[in-house]
């Protein structure tokens, strides 16, 4: 068994802090400061310690090359054993809505599978583990309205990236 370990990197967009065991991803905490990030970690993860590891480097490597707008999808193993099978499918679903675009939690549900189980998608992007990595900031409401963002600064993060991938600013 690997030990967790974690690290964190502000960006124009918030604070990432990363966690991963191994080859796996297990945790990415997108927050508004380092002080909300280092308070996700204790809490989703305290058995992480402060560390570098390989995958840690690459994954920064990759959010960098992100916001930079270099980079589209992320390649990326991520440990997502403590998922619903329904939520594998919803994350699986999401990380196919391509860079720029959004989709409504209901067309999300139905491409997961579960036409009609569109609060069930609400329930499963409000406790997403890997924000940025499973984008659920390009997930919105049928009406067109934004609906809610728990990573950085709430909507107004969720506005703002929608607007940097459809190269609308920073």
């Amino acid at each position: 068994m690997s030990v967790k370990q974690w690290d964190m990197l502000s960006f124009e967009y918030g604070t990432v802090a990363l966690v991963a065991s191994g080859e796996l991803l297990s945790r990415v905490c997108f927050t508004s400061s380092l002080d909300e990030a280092l308070l996700e970690v204790c809490t989703h993860c305290p058995d992480a310690g402060r560390g570098s590891q390989p995958l840690l480097d690459e994954v920064f490597s990759q959010l960098k090359e992100y916001f930079r707008g270099d980079r589209k999808t992320f390649d990326v193993r991520l440990d997502d054993a403590g998922l619903s099978g329904f939520a594998r499918k919803v994350h699986n679903a999401l990380r196919d809505v391509p860079y720029g675009s959004v989709i409504s939690y209901r067309d999300l549900a139905r491409s997961a599978g579960s036409a009609g189980a569109a609060r069930a998608v609400g329930r499963v992007m409000s406790t997403n583990p890997f924000p940025l990595i499973v984008p659920c900031h390009r997930v919105i409401n049928a009406d067109g309205h934004l609906g809610q963002y728990s990573g950085g600064a709430g909507k107004e993060t969720k506005a703002r990236l929608i607007a940097f991938e459809r190269g609308l600013g920073p």
